[in-house]
Formats: C-alpha cells, sequence, structure tokens
C-alpha cells in the first residue's frame, strides 16, 4: 500500500508540474505575440525563447518567433523557426503565410508564391496571402499580373482593407502617389485600427513624394506614437524636417532612430548632413566617416568636401 501511495503521489506531481510548464508556456506565448504587435521584436524573441524552454516544439512559439526574427531581418535564423514550426503542425496557413515573406525578402520569389498559394489553399480567406503574393508578383518585374490579382480581388471584397493597403504599396511603387494616398486614405475609413502604424508610415511617405510636408510629419508622429520602439517613425520624420530646414529637429530624430537601432549607412549620413548644414563640421564629419565605413559613397563624397578641407 505505500508503495502504490509513493507512485500515485510520483504521478500526481508530474502531472502538476507538466500542466503548470503548460499553463507558463501559454501565457508566455500570449505575452510575446503582444509585445510582437507592439513591434518589441527583441522582447517577443525572449518570451518565445522561455516558452521553448518549458514546452519544446511548440510550433506556435516557433511561428511567433521566426516573425519576430524576420521583422528584424534575421532571415536565416527566421526561416530555421518557420520550418520548425511546419514539421510541428503541417496545417497553420499563417506559417506558410510567413515563410513566404521569408522568401519574398531573400529573392525567391518563385518559393514565397509557391508558399502564398499553399497558405490559401488552407485558409481561403487568409487575405494577407493574396496582398503579399501581389507584391512578390511586383518584386519580380510582373507588374500586370500584381495589379490584375489586387483588382480582381477588391472587386469580390471590396470591403477588406488588407487589399487596399498593398495596392497602395504598389502605387507607391509606381511613383502614383494621389492614387496611393486614396487607397491609403480607404484604410483608415473601413479600420482606422488595422495596421495602422504601417498605414500611417505609407501614407507619410506619399505626403513627403508630393512635398506635403505638415501632413507627413503628421502621420510620422502617429506612427511614433504607435510605437515608440521603432527607429522608423523617427528616421522618416526627421527627413521631413531637414527638408523644410529644420536641422536640430532633424538631428534629434536620426540620434533618436540611431538610439532605437537604425544602425545603417544612410541615417548616419543624414545625421552628417543635418550636422553640415548648422556648420557643425566636428560632429557632421564623425557621422560621415561612420557612413563611409559601411559602404555610403555619398559619405566619401563629403569627407572630401567638408573634412579635409576643413581641418
Amino acid at each position: 500500500m505505500k508503495k502504490y501511495w509513493l507512485t500515485f503521489l510520483i504521478l500526481s506531481l508530474i502531472v502538476n508540474i507538466s500542466g503548470q510548464q503548460s499553463k507558463n508556456a501559454d501565457q508566455l506565448i500570449k505575452e510575446a505575440y503582444e509585445k510582437l504587435k507592439q513591434q518589441d521584436y527583441p522582447g517577443s524573441i525572449k518570451d518565445f525563447n522561455k516558452a521553448l524552454r518549458i514546452s519544446p516544439g511548440l510550433a506556435e512559439a516557433y511561428r511567433g518567433r521566426a516573425e519576430a526574427k524576420y521583422c528584424i531581418a534575421q532571415y536565416d535564423e527566421a526561416m530555421k523557426d518557420i520550418n520548425r514550426s511546419i514539421d510541428a503542425k503541417k496545417d497553420m496557413a499563417d506559417a506558410y503565410l510567413i515563410r513566404g515573406q521569408i522568401n519574398s525578402a531573400t529573392k525567391h520569389y518563385d518559393e514565397a508564391l509557391s508558399d502564398y498559394s499553399h497558405a490559401l489553399e488552407l485558409k481561403s480567406d487568409l487575405y494577407e496571402a493574396n496582398s503579399q503574393k501581389a507584391l512578390t508578383y511586383y518584386q519580380m518585374n510582373r507588374e500586370k499580373e500584381a495589379f490584375d490579382l489586387i483588382n480582381k480581388v477588391l472587386e469580390k471584397y471590396s470591403t477588406v482593407v488588407e487589399y487596399y493597403y498593398a495596392r497602395g504599396i504598389l502605387y507607391t511603387y509606381k511613383q502614383k502617389f494621389e492614387k496611393a494616398l486614396n487607397d491609403f486614405n480607404k484604410c483608415l475609413e473601413l479600420d482606422p485600427d488595422y495596421n495602422s502604424y504601417n498605414v500611417y508610415l505609407a501614407r507619410g511617405s506619399s505626403y513627403l513624394s508630393l512635398q506635403e510636408y505638415k501632413s507627413a510629419t503628421d502621420d510620422f508622429t502617429k506612427a511614433i506614437n504607435l510605437a515608440p520602439n521603432n527607429a522608423v517613425g523617427y528616421s522618416n520624420r526627421a527627413h521631413v524636417s531637414y527638408e523644410e530646414g529644420n536641422y536640430q529637429e532633424a538631428i534629434n530624430d536620426y540620434t533618436k532612430s540611431v538610439e532605437l537601432g537604425s544602425d545603417n549607412a544612410s541615417t548616419y549620413y543624414n545625421l552628417g548632413m543635418a550636422y553640415y548644414k548648422l556648420n557643425d563640421i566636428k560632429n557632421a564629419c564623425e557621422r560621415f566617416h561612420k557612413a563611409s565605413s559601411m559602404g555610403n559613397s555619398n559619405a566619401r563624397k563629403m569627407i572630401v568636401v567638408a573634412c579635409v578641407e576643413g581641418k
């Protein structure tokens, strides 16, 4: 009898621990996806890591971590994770959507199209798969197919905000900014909360291209308020300030962008130009040298113009 009760106690403990781990993993995944939504990609990756340590092999955790890594351009690692997700759960449509986006980002366009088609086979109303498919056609220089697809689905689903956003991006690629604005405005009219960060960024870029600077600044500011830890909004708003001659404001935003991880040559070059416009040659040259070391040819030219002659 004593042996029986000891065995029963051990089994009970195992069941309780397993249940607690599952609960903890589910909670961590939920928190990770919330951070992903807020574009806190490092934070979401940490939570997905914790969940996988508790319950290895969870398809949702691998899928989410793949998306987070894709968003910060860690494409090789993202592909490993999304393949793990698909291996663990082969009927998860949005996993194929993510893999398609990774393939598209790495210019494996045929594989991307295959992934989007498979995602739609699993879930016919996965609207983003059609949108991404259209954008991939455009990247493949199949412009007519891109517009034909997005216009066809819009005829059938005239209230799907995702399709207006995708067509707005296509019009942006073609530099038809007025048409792009119409589609981005339609997005906000149909659903003000849909993908609002990216919609405001895209619409702000259209306004910027049309030199409607106040509207551009307003949209970039809205994007920043929605995702204050994302560098892109700050660098875009900085560009508007620079175009308007507000160089100190441009410096403030470019600097914030760098602090948030915008470690690319163009940001340092633009920051250098803002300092240069204020005749702060020391700070300008520091940024030009940084941008030059990262391969920016314009920065090299500015080093000759400003830094060598300025010594």
